[in-house]
């Protein structure tokens, strides 16, 4: 629930934790949407406790009014009592004649009349309403999609002002929020909030399974996550979840089809931005992942991991069947079908199945007569690479 807001359940960010304090105001958040709503507000109560920036600003505003409204009440109310007790006020003779249902009105009816003005602006599609006009607009483009807000760099728009203008500074570079305690600039506030906890040390969310402490509630939320296996994430059109909210976005275009990540080299695509970046480095033959012991480099930082195993030795994947163990995770699931007997590759042509892919793969050129690998002496041609290697030592001994 903390990736929503708890009073508009929408998505805009930076969040601010209701539950903080802060020296911005004398009362917490928590207390104010408590006070102005009548809902009791506590940590623990299952709801998010985060709020976007419109319903902190409306949440601010209504708690300011409220206070205004009962102050002002209080003072005029105080000034009809100096009144009443002081009879040189009225004209000689005059009365002061309260009616019965005046007099019945109670303090909650008065509450009632402050509610009303305080969320005069009603949405037309949902129950909400909201005290500034401009706040209603804002909800509004949630249930119309509209986002009015166009950037003048790229083909993205947005629903609200502030959040063009933070997408913005990804173009243009500009970091207006400075840090009083080193040089570092950011783009957000939020980004140098969270930076400053590096200066203060401040990490008040402790994890009750290890040792380790995050300054961050989301960040410590996924931690957790790694401990309970909780995956919050669920999959509308089958049964996976997942525990990122990014890994649900990502595995949704495997139903949909979507690959919004375009080569401009050739005509594919990509679902992941990741995997446009790895494919065009086969392109241009950039190759940044580089070996320091040695002067191999990789497209893929998986295959420099892997690579740096041949240095150190490293086998961290061990087979639960024998004492072998491996530097990649293929090369261990392969082993144990030596074990299991499993022989997942299994030809299309005949009943023959293997435990390598591999082997499959050499296997089908005996169906489709293929032999990629030709002589460049003679015209015989083979179906491994070993064998023509065999086969060209005939050469070499004749030619001697």
């Amino acid at each position: 629930m903390d990736d929503k807001c708890r009073v508009c359940m929408g998505t805009s960010r930076p969040f601010t934790n209701i539950f903080d304090e802060t020296p911005k105001w004398d009362t917490c958040l928590a207390d104010m949407i408590a006070q102005c709503t009548g809902y009791i507000v506590k940590r623990g109560d299952s709801l998010s406790e985060n709020i976007c920036p419109p319903c902190l600003e409306d949440a601010v505003s209504s708690f300011d009014l409220k206070k205004t409204c009962e102050q002002s009440h209080q003072l005029y109310f105080t000034l009809m009592e100096k009144d009443k007790e002081d009879p040189s006020d009225t004209q000689e003779g005059e009365t002061i004649e309260i009616s019965e249902s005046e007099e019945g009105r109670s303090g909650d009816e008065n509450i009632h009349s402050d509610k009303d003005l305080v969320l005069r602006f009603k949405c037309p599609q949902c129950p909400k309403s909201y005290m500034r006009k401009n706040s209603l607009q804002y909800h509004i483009r949630m249930h119309s999609g509209d986002r009015p807000y166009k950037c003048s760099f790229c083909p993205k728009s947005f629903p609200q002002k502030f959040r063009l203008d933070s997408h913005t500074r990804t173009h243009t570079g500009d970091r207006p929020h400075h840090c009083s305690e080193c040089p570092k600039s950011f783009i957000l506030k939020a980004e140098l909030k969270v930076h400053i906890h590096s200066h203060t040390g401040g990490q008040p969310y402790k994890c009750s399974y290890c040792s380790k402490s995050f300054s961050q509630k989301s960040t410590f939320d996924i931690h957790t996550r790694a401990h309970t296996g909780d995956r919050p994430y669920q999959c509308t059109e089958c049964s996976k979840s997942f525990k990122h909210k990014h890994e649900l976005k990502l595995h949704i275009r495997t139903h949909t089809g979507d690959h919004p990540h375009k080569c401009s080299f050739c005509t594919k695509s990509f679902a992941q931005k990741c995997r446009l970046e790895a494919h065009i480095r086969t392109h241009t033959g950039d190759r940044p992942y580089k070996c320091s012991e040695c002067p191999k480099s990789y497209i893929h930082k998986h295959e420099l991991k892997l690579h740096i195993r041949t240095h150190t030795g490293d086998q961290p994947l061990s087979c639960s069947f024998c004492s072998k163990s491996f530097a990649q995770k293929c090369r261990l699931d392969a082993h144990v079908r030596t074990h299991t007997g499993d022989r997942p590759n299994k030809c299309t042509e005949c009943s023959m199945s293997f435990i390598y892919k591999h082997e499959l793969k050499l296997h089908m050129r005996m169906h489709s007569g293929e032999r990629p690998y030709e002589c460049n002496h003679c015209s015989k041609a083979f179906t491994q690479p070993n064998i023509l290697k065999v086969h060209m030592k005939t050469h070499s001994g004749k030619h001697l």
